[in-house]
């Protein structure tokens, strides 16, 4: 209980996340456009959670939770087999063959795309890429920038 009263922002923030993925779970076509501006996107695909490199991108998620949170960010877990994901929260299969397609990503791959909050992708990285580099890249952006001035007043 003291976390939620420590951490009220990030609580909101979380249960909007839940919210939204709970609100997408029954479609096939996943609308990016719903979290321009809102949330930069992380979307993981992956041929399975066996694939060693995304293993390690998803332990790094994890590990550095706070500061995906702190950046804004929801990951998409996009498997080729087994669950698709926004976070922990389930969606539907179509949905990642629809994101697939969207992106042209070749199957049996680890493909890792950033998209910035004005929908634009930032980065695309086949064989993964580390989540400190991403953390560096966003941290580069204007928008970034002027968020983190925000913060510190």
């Amino acid at each position: 209980m003291t976390t939620f009263k420590k951490y009220p922002f990030k609580t909101l923030l979380l249960i909007m996340v839940v919210a939204m993925a709970v609100q997408a779970k029954g479609q096939d076509k996943i609308r990016l456009k719903d979290y321009q501006w809102k949330n930069r996107l992380i979307l993981a695909f992956s041929p399975s959670t066996k694939d060693k490199g995304y293993r390690a991108f998803a332990k790094d998620i994890a590990l550095q939770a706070e500061e995906v949170v702190d950046r804004d960010l929801l990951v998409f877990h996009i498997l080729e087999t087994g669950e698709i994901k926004l976070g922990e929260s389930s969606l539907q299969t179509g949905a990642g063959d629809y994101l697939r397609e969207s992106f042209s990503i070749r199957s049996g791959t680890l493909t890792v795309l950033l998209i910035g909050k004005d929908g634009g992708v930032k980065l695309r990285r086949e064989g993964g890429v580390e989540l400190n580099q991403i953390f560096s890249l966003i941290d580069t952006m204007p928008m970034r920038q002027r968020e983190m001035r925000e913060k510190s007043k």
